[in-house]
This record gives C-alpha cells, sequence and structure tokens, in this order.
C-alpha cells in the first residue's frame, strides 16, 4: 500500500505514530465537550498534524444543539471574511469526500488542496482540510483526517446518546407510574422510584431475591402464570387490571397493567419483559363516590325540585309585588318632579304678576288711546293703526310669558328627543329671571356651535336649568357683582357641557358634603329637593351633574350629556 510504503521512512513513522497516539487521546478530553468544542478541539489538533493552512470541520444541528462551523488557519484572517472563506470550502468539498480538489486560495496568493472526510451524520458534515502544499495531501494526512473524523464523529453521537439517556432516566425516576423491566425468567432488574413507594420496598438487593410473581396478591398470581405471561410472550403485549400487595403493610393495591416485551432489535429475540402501571386507587375512590352520589342523587333532585318549586312561587310573588312597586315609584317621581316644578312655580307667581301687568297696563292704555283718537272725528287711520299694533304685540308678549309657565307647569310625559340647546337654555332662563324679580342680574349666554342639540325631555331638561339658573339668581341677591354666565361647550365626541356660573356666596363644606341629597338646603324657605331631582333627571339623561367653587367667588354648576345620535 502506498502510505505503507512511505512510513518505511523513519522519521514520517515516528511521526505517524506520535499523531494517532494524540488523536486517541483526543476523546478522553471530549469526554465533557458539546459537539462545538469537539469541532474546534478536532480542528486545532489537525491544523498542527497535517501542517495545513486551513482546517474547516461542520456538524448539523443534532436534537437539542444547534449546527456548529469551525474554522482554524494557519494564518490571522481578516474580520468579516470568515463567513466567506466557510462558504468557499463548503461549496469546494460538496460531494467530494476523500476526492484532491484544487481552488483559488482565499486566504492569499496560489492554490489551495484541499480534501474533506465525512461525519456521520449524512448531508455535508465533515471536516475539510486545505494547504497550499503542492504534495498535499499524502496518504499519512488523509488518513489522519479519516480518523479525526471518526473520533469526532463517535464522540458526539456519544454525547447525545449520553443526553438522551439521562432525559429519559430524569422522567422515568420522576414519573408516579410503576416503571420496571426483568429478565424472561421474571426477575426484576430495575424499578423506578415510584414501584419502590408503592409497594414497600427498600432497595434493588430486596427486588433481586423476588419475583415478578411475588409482587402480586396470592389470588392473582395464577392468571397472571396462564393468562398474561403467556399474552405477553406471544403477542408482545397484555393489558388489564392486576392487584399486587404492599411488602409492608400487606395491603392489596388494583393496578392497570401494561406488561409488555422488549425484543432484541438486530435478532428480534425477546430479551426482557417490562411493565409500566397505574396505581388505581384514587380513581377507584372516585368511583365509589360517584356511586354513591348517584345512589342519593335522585332523591335529593326530588326533594330540591319541590323546594325549588315554592321557591319559584315566591319569587313570582315577590317579582309581581315589585313590578308593582317600581310603578307606584316611577308614578311618585313622577308627582315629585310635577310638584317641583308647581314649587318653583308658586315661587314666581309674585314676579309673574309683575311681569304680566306691564304688557297688560300697556295694552289698556293703548286701546284707550285708540278709543279716543277715533271718538275725535275725524282722525287718521295710520296713527291708530300704529296704536292698535303695538296692542297687539303687547298681548303676544303676556301671552308669550304665560305660555312658558304653562309647559313648565305642565305634567309632560318622558319622551325624548333631539332638542335645539340654546333655545331650550333661552326660555329656562327667561322663566327663571321672571321668578327672581329685578334684581339686577346680568345674564350672559354663550352657546358653542358644535353643541346646539341634545336628545332630551324638553319639559325635564327645562327644569333642571330652570333650578340651576333660579339658585345662581338667589345666591347672588346680596352679592355686589351680580353676574351669571350660561356656557355651552362640546367637550369630545362624545359628550357636551352646560356649565352656569354665578358670582354669590359660594356653599358652606357642611352642605357641599350632602349637596345632592334630598332635603338639604340653604334656604329658608326651601324644600331641599331641587337638586337632589335635577341629578336624578340628568343621570336619567345618561349624564352627569356636578358642582365646583367658582374661583372668582361663587358656584359652578356643570351638567354633562351625551352628544345625541346623528
Amino acid at each position: 500500500m502506498p502510505w505503507v510504503n512511505m512510513l518505511s521512512e523513519p522519521q514520517e513513522l515516528r511521526r505517524c505514530i506520535r499523531d494517532l497516539v494524540a488523536l486517541s487521546t483526543l476523546p478522553a478530553i471530549w469526554k465533557d465537550y458539546d459537539t462545538r468544542q469537539i469541532a474546534d478541539s478536532a480542528a486545532a489538533a489537525l491544523l498542527s498534524m497535517l501542517n495545513a493552512d486551513v482546517i474547516y470541520v461542520t456538524v448539523p444541528g443534532l436534537r437539542d444543539e444547534a449546527a456548529a462551523d469551525v474554522m482554524r488557519t494557519s494564518q490571522a484572517v481578516p474580520v468579516g471574511s470568515s463567513g466567506h472563506i466557510e462558504r468557499i470550502l463548503r461549496g469546494a468539498s460538496r460531494g467530494r469526500h476523500q476526492q484532491i480538489s484544487a481552488i483559488d486560495n482565499p486566504l492569499g496568493k496560489g492554490t489551495l488542496r484541499i480534501v474533506a472526510a465525512p461525519m456521520g451524520f449524512g448531508g455535508d458534515a465533515g471536516i475539510v482540510a486545505g494547504s497550499v502544499n503542492p504534495q498535499f495531501p499524502s496518504e499519512t494526512d488523509r488518513l489522519l483526517l479519516g480518523i479525526a473524523a471518526n473520533h469526532a464523529t463517535l464522540a458526539i453521537e456519544r454525547r447525545h446518546a449520553e443526553a438522551e439517556q439521562r432525559r429519559l432516566t430524569t422522567v422515568i425516576e420522576r414519573s408516579s407510574e410503576f416503571i420496571g423491566f426483568a429478565d424472561l425468567e421474571g426477575t426484576p432488574q430495575y424499578l423506578n422510584s415510584a414501584a419502590y413507594e408503592l409497594l414497600g420496598l427498600s432497595g434493588i438487593e430486596e427486588v433481586q431475591r423476588l419475583s415478578i410473581f411475588d409482587f402480586m396478591a396470592p389470588y392473582e398470581r395464577t392468571r397472571a402464570l396462564h393468562e398474561a405471561l403467556p399474552m405477553v410472550m406471544r403477542t408482545g403485549r397484555w393489558l388489564g387490571e392486576l392487584h399486587l400487595r404492599h411488602f409492608r403493610t400487606g395491603e392489596i393495591i388494583p393496578f392497570l397493567v401494561d406488561w409488555f416485551r422488549i425484543d432484541d432489535k438486530r435478532t428480534g429475540c425477546p430479551t426482557n419483559m417490562a411493565t409500566v402501571s397505574r396505581d388505581l386507587r384514587p380513581q377507584k375512590k372516585l368511583e365509589g363516590d360517584l356511586r354513591r352520589l348517584n345512589g342519593s342523587l335522585e332523591q335529593r333532585v326530588t326533594e330540591r325540585t319541590s323546594e325549588l318549586a315554592e321557591a319559584l312561587e315566591r319569587l313570582t310573588i315577590e317579582a309581581e309585588e315589585r313590578a308593582r312597586a317600581d310603578a307606584r315609584a316611577q308614578k311618585l317621581q313622577a308627582e315629585l318632579h310635577h310638584a317641583s316644578r308647581l314649587s318653583a312655580a308658586g315661587q314666581m307667581a309674585g314676579a309673574l304678576a309683575h311681569e304680566l301687568n306691564q304688557p297688560l297696563t300697556a295694552l289698556t292704555n293703548l286701546v284707550n288711546a285708540g278709543r279716543r283718537m277715533m271718538a275725535n272725528a275725524p282722525y287718521r287711520v295710520d296713527p291708530v293703526r300704529d296704536v292698535l299694533g303695538e296692542a297687539a304685540e303687547q298681548a303676544l308678549r303676556a301671552g308669550e310669558i304665560i305660555r312658558r309657565l304653562r309647559e313648565f307647569v305642565a305634567r309632560g310625559g318622558t319622551d325624548m328627543r333631539i332638542e335645539n340647546l340654546p333655545d331650550l337654555i333661552r326660555e329656562a332662563s327667561h322663566l327663571a329671571s321672571a321668578g327672581a324679580g329685578p334684581n339686577g342680574v346680568k345674564v350672559r349666554l354663550s352657546f358653542d356651535p358644535r353643541a346646539k342639540a341634545v336628545f332630551a325631555n324638553r319639559i325635564q331638561l327645562q327644569q333642571v336649568m330652570l333650578n340651576l339658573i333660579r339658585n345662581a339668581h338667589e345666591a347672588m341677591g346680596q352679592s355686589e357683582w351680580r353676574e351669571l354666565e350660561v356656557v355651552t361647550a362640546r367637550l369630545d365626541d362624545e359628550s357636551i357641557e352646560i356649565a352656569v356660573a354665578d358670582r354669590g356666596s359660594g356653599l358652606p363644606d357642611d352642605i357641599v358634603e350632602h349637596l345632592f341629597e334630598p332635603f338639604r338646603t340653604t334656604k329658608v324657605n326651601g324644600m331641599g329637593l331641587g337638586l337632589s331631582i335635577s341629578r336624578s333627571i340628568v343621570e336619567t339623561h345618561r349624564g352627569k351633574l356636578g358642582y365646583e367653587p367658582n374661583c372668582g367667588g361663587g358656584a359652578i354648576f356643570r351638567v354633562t350629556l351625551p352628544v345625541p345620535p346623528e
């Protein structure tokens, strides 16, 4: 053989023996290495042994480890060039294991002769060696390269096999199932921790003096020996319930036994038998509990059905009574709202008499003046027509005042519709101003054009505005700066706000805490229902009524309402 002839030279023989010895020590060093460390160690060793310019090792991803690509060179490689050189070497060696090829040297000048040795993982896994030496690779180099590839393959396979074994052992030992195997004679060879605990066994020494049939209750052994075991040997598996015994307490324990045969993959002959068995005591207890529960369930259902029928009858009666009570409450609430409006109307009666007296007096005077003009003949028609026109305007003015009061006092339903908010507030302000009398309050109305409409019951929302504006008038009765401001604003896409701000004396803290509770008031003759009713009306409109002190003195009440639908 050519490589044997080369080794006839003493120096080459010594070098080969030295390198073989070095390679033989690597598997021991690799015992605790991962795949990348094994690949890097093999590349470093071969770079020195083969006097090569580059060694490239590639291993695909195996099980739980990522792929490893390692390159070692005899000279420094520019930063960023490693990946390019690896791709060149991988492409040049693909499918050419143990064949020599030449490529342009990616490390510098000249031609790089490369050879690859496969690793037993399939695909492109292997070790690639390259040198600019025209004599590379010698048969010795190829021999060492192949041995290193085999050693690395075995080391990586052993590492992953040991990891798999550790994982399998951990799963078996931590399982709560009875797991064990025995030889074909029935002598136990391994039991997991759960098996020792379930049967009260102390250790493997005690177990190996027993037979698997000793684990079973005496009355089960014949069935196991003549029924279960022959089926395992004949078909490879038996699944059924067997009673095992606890060696310390003597308790008989039901198990679901999965008993199967283990065969040699090469010969197909049976070598062992094993079992994975589950303790059925929890299941049996649950089944017993269910049987007892089912036994009493029918009687309990009958009793509960009778109780439920009685309860249903009581609930039906209570529901009917509650419906009647709700109807009475709604009626009383409507009456209360109406009474509140009547109360406010009564308080405004004196001031309204003054308001009505002015247009009625003017109407009387104008009518008398017209009569006198007509009595003095000849008379001119145009002055009489003007006088009668003014008289008609005064009559309409008096009628408008009466209409507003009648609409406010009207009982009204709960129908809601789109209303013009500025008009609604103006009417409420006129009514409130009329009821407050000539107190010199300057009223300023400011309307946001984006908040012109509101979805409301006109009478109820006017009642709220009337209460707030009248309260503001009364709060400023003794104030020097009598200014009332009513402002509307669009807050966002979902809500609008009405703010009523006065410059009155404000509210004391003890009243603020209970401001919206019924029968809480600062007025001498007040009932304390206005703000409570106003809040309930606003909340019925899916809105909020709140109070805050005015920073310049006085109070601000804010009514927030939802934006009406398109």
